[in-house]
């Protein structure tokens, strides 16, 4: 069909559907909106969206014919070619966060067509790498390792050479400065992938050896709906408890050596697997006794046919968000459920199809994204935060949110019918309960030292990103302030670093700091500490603006800081 012809088509279409519950989705809607071949494609489909009032109040069946034309996925751009020898590896670069190129190794088995989906393993390789060469060493690596079994198996391997990974100068026995392999890396590597094969977005694992493995399970930690399962092999492990508490959906099968010389100890997996066995999730650990720093290339069939019995649990009943002190930190939004601010514990439960429970501090505003696997939207749902009922009604499907949360993570099997915002109740009653989920969530394990590879990372960072440049004190807020999220406090400026961000944005003693970036203070959380440990986890090289909301003179102002990570200290004694 011509454009022409297209558009009279969606003209037409759009008179024929004026009442709400009327909608008959089109596939040119669908492909226009997710997968356009054009810029003028996406903006009629995006003014569809906008204006077509029949996609809101649909039906559960039209959101399940919705549904049936995500699965068919995008049209591949690349041709199915190399048919008769797919073991012949596919070599590009992926165009990166900050304008990085990642250079990306994919194997695909022989049989590959592009008429079904394919599982795909995303393998990372050890490090840091001594340079960009050892770093494509070790992608390629990790594709000929997992070659056999995932022939056999069926299953496409793609490894990304993360060669801006590899150590700066100055390397000693207390400092080894380098960047870490950062998750929007990691999606914008699998978009890439799924872009060029069809894969299955409900069987992606993550997997990585050393480095790459405590990659995998900071990711899984960070975005439990991104992956099926992971596998560390040869990992350091982790023993932070409120990390791991994020693995509730995501099974990990581990491969360690007890004779590993390149790690701390094998205390460090040991208390992986106890952590994550005391949780009672799904985990598989195989330690060896005569094996160290190495693959496991013998074991991989098992570990395939294990994965084959695990696909992503897409819309769990149970979900939990928890942050932690981990160098990448968890997605404000962890499956059906997102919190306003970073620093929100959140446990949530459907507990019937028209109840859902939810127990959470240190945020102000819930927003859940509803769908029909998870409660029934033909009926009255109620939504209890805290012990308190914060909201009671129906809650309508809508075609445009459905699109719309499909598209923001590239995710077309996550299908939203709906959402609700909803805020955190104040007072002596929610706050107990608040207080008593943070309580039961305490780690009872202790924390081992930092892994190699965090220690090296974090003080790496710090010495980027030394401090955010100014000092202050805890203080109430004031009165006047409405909006204030249970627990919120401010920070009474006390000292600024001249010729600093803050400084040149204009933040001066005296000032209440009341939001970074739009993230609030709470009591007891830590200050301007606690800041200056979520910001050099979420700084990045490039320069990114931060708005400064203060109190001054009796009302608010707002202030704009440019914050980057800046150069390594210079090499030398």
């Amino acid at each position: 069909m011509g454009s022409a012809a297209l558009k009279a088509s969606l003209v037409g279409f759009l008179l024929g559907c004026s009442q709400p519950g009327d909608a008959q989705v089109s596939e040119e809607l669908v492909r226009g909106y997710l997968w356009p071949s054009s810029a003028a494609e996406f903006q009629d489909a995006e003014a569809r969206l906008a204006t077509d009032r029949s996609l809101v109040g649909v039906s559960r069946m039209q959101m399940h014919d919705l549904e049936e034309m995500l699965r068919r996925g995008p049209v591949l751009s690349m041709p199915d070619q190399n048919g008769a020898d797919r073991r012949a590896l596919d070599v590009f670069t992926v165009k990166g966060p900050g304008d990085r190129d990642i250079p990306v190794y994919v194997l695909a088995p022989r049989r590959y067509t592009a008429d079904t989906e394919w599982p795909l393993m995303f393998a990372m390789h050890g490090g840091p790498p001594g340079g960009a060469e050892a770093a494509h060493r070790g992608a390629l690596g990790m594709v000929e390792v997992w070659a056999d079994a995932a022939e056999r198996a069926g299953w496409i391997v793609a490894s990304p050479a993360m060669v801006h990974t590899a150590v700066a100068e100055g390397r000693t026995a207390e400092r080894l400065p380098y960047e870490i392999f950062h998750e929007e890396e990691a999606k914008a590597v699998i978009d890439a992938v799924r872009a060029r094969y069809r894969v299955s977005p409900d069987r992606i694992v993550s997997t990585g050896i050393s480095l790459g493995s405590n990659f995998s399970i900071g990711y899984g930690a960070a975005h439990p709906d991104w992956f099926s399962a992971i596998v560390p092999v040869s990992t350091e492990g982790d023993s932070r408890e409120l990390l791991l508490r994020n693995l509730a959906s995501v099974p990990v099968y581990v491969l360690e050596g007890s004779q590993d010389p390149n790690i701390r100890g094998v205390d460090g997996p040991r208390a992986l697997s106890e952590i994550l066995t005391s949780f009672g999730y799904d985990l598989t650990y195989r330690e060896f006794g005569d094996r160290a720093h190495e693959g496991f290339q013998e074991h991989y069939a098992d570990v395939l046919r294990w994965l084959d019995l695990r696909p992503r649990r897409f819309s769990p009943r149970e979900i939990l968000r928890v942050p932690h002190s981990g160098i990448i930190p968890v997605a404000r939004r962890v499956h059906w459920v997102e919190s306003n601010t970073r620093q929100g514990v959140i446990r949530a439960r459907a507990v019937t199809p028209t109840r859902i429970e939810v127990a959470s501090r240190w945020t102000g505003e819930l927003t859940l994204f509803l769908s029909d696997p998870l409660v029934d939207l033909d009926e009255r749902l109620e939504i209890w935060v805290n012990g308190a009922r914060v909201f009671a009604g129906i809650v309508e499907r809508s075609i445009r949110t459905a699109l719309e949360e499909a598209k923001a993570p590239g995710d077309e099997r996550r299908v939203y019918a709906a959402r609700v915002t909803v805020s955190v109740p104040d007072g002596a009653g929610p706050l107990g309960v608040a207080k008593a989920l943070s309580e039961e969530l305490r780690p009872r394990h202790p924390e081992g030292r930092l892994s190699f590879w965090e220690m090296y990372a974090q003080r790496a960072l710090e010495e980027r990103f030394p401090d955010v440049g100014f000092g202050g004190e805890e203080v109430a807020l004031p009165r006047r302030l409405t909006g204030a999220a249970p627990e919120q406090i401010g920070i009474r400026i006390t000292d600024v670093e001249a010729g600093g961000a803050a400084s040149l944005a204009g933040l001066e003693p005296g000032d209440v700091l009341i939001t970074v970036g739009g993230e609030p203070f709470f009591q007891g959380r830590g200050g301007v500490v606690g800041l200056h440990q979520w910001m050099v986890r979420e700084l990045r090289t490039t320069p990114a603006e931060y708005e400064l909301t203060v109190w001054r003179d009796g009302r608010e102002t707002t202030l704009s800081a440019t914050y980057g990570l800046g150069p390594y200290r210079p090499a030398g004694p």
